[in-house]
C-alpha cells in the first residue's frame, strides 16, 4: 500500500513539473538580439546588391537585371517595390520566393535630360516588413539629336521628381532642395549640373532660373515657361542662392 502511494506520488509529481515545463513554453517569446537572424525569418538578397550598366546614349533606356533570392526560412512575398525617381521602373518577374528561390527584377530607366554619372536605387519590401535595397549605375553619353527636343522634364513621369516636389515650397532652401539638388547637389557643389556657388548676382540667378539656357538639361522653371515655379518662388529661390557665399 506504502508503495502504491509513494508511485502515485511520484507520478504526480512528474505531471505537475511536465506540466508547469509545457505552460512555461507558451509564456513570454524568447528575444533575439537585434541585427540576428531568426529562424524564421524572410531575407531578400540582391545578388549583387550593386550593377553597372555601362554607357548608355542620352534618350535610350537603360535596362538592367537584377537578381534576388529569399535566403531565409519561410517564404517572402514581395509587397512593394520603389525606386529612386519616376524615370526608373522595376518589376520583378514573380513576387512569391520559396526559402532559398530566386527571381529576376528588370529595371528600365528613361534617360531623357540625364547626362554624365547616374545613380539609382531600387528597394524591394516582402510582407514582413523587411527591406532590401540595390543600386544601379550608369553613364550617360550626350545625344545632339535631342538638342531642341519639345519633350520637358516637367511633364509624364519626369514631373514625380522635377514639378511636383515645387508645389506648397516658400523659402529659397525649401525650393531648392526640392527641384534643384538633384542636378546641382544638396550644398550646391554640383552633380550632374554646375555647381551654384559663388553666384551673388541674383538678377542673373533670377533670369536663368525663370528662362533657362535653351537645353533640355535647364529649361525655364518659370510657370510661363512650363515650369513649377511661381514669379514669387523664382524671387525667393534667387534671393537665397545670392546670399549664401557673402
Amino acid at each position: 500500500m506504502v508503495v502504491k502511494l509513494i508511485k502515485s506520488g511520484l507520478m504526480l509529481v512528474v505531471f505537475i513539473s511536465f506540466f508547469l515545463s509545457a505552460c512555461n513554453q507558451h509564456q513570454a517569446p524568447q528575444i533575439i538580439p537585434s541585427g540576428e537572424k531568426t529562424v524564421l525569418d524572410s531575407v531578400l538578397e540582391f545578388e549583387p546588391d550593386h550593377v553597372d550598366l555601362g554607357v548608355v546614349k542620352e534618350g535610350d533606356e537603360a535596362i538592367g537585371f537584377l537578381r534576388v533570392r529569399n535566403s531565409g526560412d519561410s517564404m517572402a512575398n514581395i509587397v512593394s517595390v520603389e525606386t529612386s525617381c519616376g524615370c526608373t521602373v522595376a518589376e520583378p518577374e514573380q513576387r512569391l520566393l520559396m526559402p532559398g528561390g530566386f527571381t529576376r527584377i528588370k529595371v528600365v530607366v528613361d534617360t531623357f535630360a540625364k547626362q554624365g554619372a547616374a545613380k539609382k536605387w531600387i528597394l524591394l519590401t516582402d510582407d514582413a516588413g523587411h527591406h532590401s535595397k540595390a543600386e544601379l549605375i550608369f553613364h550617360v553619353q550626350s545625344n545632339p539629336h535631342l538638342d531642341g527636343s519639345s519633350r520637358s522634364i516637367f511633364q509624364g513621369k519626369c514631373a514625380a521628381c522635377h514639378y511636383k516636389p515645387a508645389k506648397g515650397k516658400v523659402t529659397g532652401s525649401d525650393i531648392y532642395h526640392a527641384v534643384c539638388a538633384m542636378c546641382h547637389g544638396s550644398d550646391r557643389q554640383g552633380a550632374t549640373g554646375p555647381s551654384l556657388k559663388h553666384h551673388n548676382d541674383a538678377g542673373m540667378l533670377s533670369a536663368v532660373i525663370a528662362n533657362g539656357v535653351g537645353s533640355q538639361h535647364m529649361p525655364g522653371f518659370a510657370v510661363d515657361k512650363g515650369g513649377p515655379l511661381t514669379v514669387a518662388q523664382v524671387s525667393a529661390l534667387s534671393q537665397w542662392l545670392s546670399t549664401l557665399d557673402e
